[in-house]
């Protein structure tokens, strides 16, 4: 029992270590995403019709295929990056970090599966509406996103709730710098607005809630990476 017990808190240290350093790495990730969409052809970015994105991604997507990987690389490292950060505040309200981490969890794996289904099929099913007659244009219309997230609640929505949780209890605390915290704030409220603006069906609102918690979730999750590897140090 002792030697467990002097072993878990050298788990703990190496845990934090690793999740901030994945904390930094996916900040980097999720930039350079960011990046790879303003250089994406204008017919094959967010909110394009079927009729205009599926023929110009049959007539080739490099761009669009590299940021589908990059999406998926972000919900990858979300996952170890979750437990590393909830740890650090489980002490101050363990009920609220461990339920909005394991929504977390959920909504980093649901972007790495989403964006990778999306890199295999989007392709063939463009293929298949250029090929195909009126008929078969009709019935892909409405079914050719790949997305298990349709409307950005995994996604966006839960991850937004687990950060807005964390950067509430970062201001009662001295964890992170004061302004760090409200940045947290702002980029879980904003992300929380990407799926309230599909279900309102407001795209100014969707424009906002993804350009402001983009760049403020990117550099939260960075810089608190940082912070964490430092709190790691014996």
């Amino acid at each position: 029992n002792q030697a467990i017990s002097n072993t878990k808190p050298h788990v703990e240290v190496k845990s934090r270590r690793v999740g901030g350093a994945c904390a930094i790495l996916l900040g980097i990730v999720d930039a350079l995403s960011g990046i790879t969409y303003l250089l994406l052809p204008a017919d094959q970015r967010l909110g394009v019709p079927a009729a205009k994105i599926l023929p110009s991604i049959a007539q080739g997507a490099p761009l669009l295929k590299i940021q589908l990987l990059e999406l998926a690389m972000i919900g990858i490292l979300g996952l170890i990056v979750v437990p590393a950060f909830s740890e650090l505040f489980t002490a101050q309200n363990e009920g609220w970090v461990r339920w909005t981490g394991n929504l977390a969890l959920l909504g980093f794996a649901v972007a790495a599966v989403s964006n990778l289904f999306s890199y295999a099929r989007l392709p063939g099913i463009a293929a298949a509406f250029v090929a195909g007659d009126a008929s078969t244009k009709a019935a892909l219309v409405p079914v050719w996103r790949s997305t298990l997230d349709l409307y950005g609640i995994w996604n966006d929505g839960v991850i937004g709730l687990w950060i807005l949780t964390l950067s509430l209890l970062a201001l009662r605390g001295t964890l992170f710098p004061r302004i760090l915290a409200i940045l947290g704030v702002l980029a879980g409220i904003s992300l929380f607005l990407i799926p309230l603006a599909f279900f309102i069906k407001t795209p100014s609102l969707f424009l906002l809630g993804a350009i402001v918690g983009g760049l403020a979730s990117t550099l939260w999750i960075g810089w608190s990476g940082g912070i964490v590897m430092r709190a790691a140090r014996p």
